[in-house]
């Protein structure tokens, strides 16, 4: 059976509960991610934020304007965005997010994922943050197990 540590990025970004949406616009776009996870001082996991939910943050009265009119220009609410960007991601993240052990199976960490609408889950062992696994990290596994056996 393939675990989740075999799979797991030890390189992986995250943020700081002191991180603000502007750090986690910056990690979001150096790393490529589409999700990362928050940390408190201790190295735990206590919330993920996802590229969604980012641009949800910075963009909120553009999306209330989306629901009155079809695809307003974004350029008139890039001040709302600015002025924003200075605060905690804490406001916007999900707290407490599904974890997954560095021993679970993969198919343990497909069915979270799925469950939660994720694609990438933040991977502990021993009670702290070690890295995060991806979804495409588990279709490799899936089929690197069905092509051995």
């Amino acid at each position: 059976m393939m675990r989740v540590l075999e799979f797991v990025d030890t390189h992986a970004p995250y943020l700081s509960e002191q991180s603000t949406l502007q750090d986690a616009v910056d990690k979001l776009d150096l790393y490529k991610a589409t999700t990362l996870p928050v940390l408190n001082e201790e190295g735990v996991v206590i919330g993920l934020i996802t590229e969604r939910q980012v641009f949800d943050a910075l963009y909120a009265e553009w999306q209330a304007a989306a629901r009155q009119v079809p695809a307003p220009r974004l350029a008139p609410f890039h001040p709302y965005a600015h002025a924003r960007k200075d605060r905690p991601i804490t406001q916007w993240m999900t707290p407490e997010p599904p974890v997954l052990s560095e021993h679970a199976p993969i198919e343990e960490a497909v069915a979270l994922m799925l469950q939660h609408g994720l694609d990438t889950l933040p991977v502990q062992g021993e009670g702290k943050f070690i890295g995060t696994v991806r979804l495409i990290d588990c279709c490799q596994a899936i089929l690197e197990t069905v092509a051995s056996d």
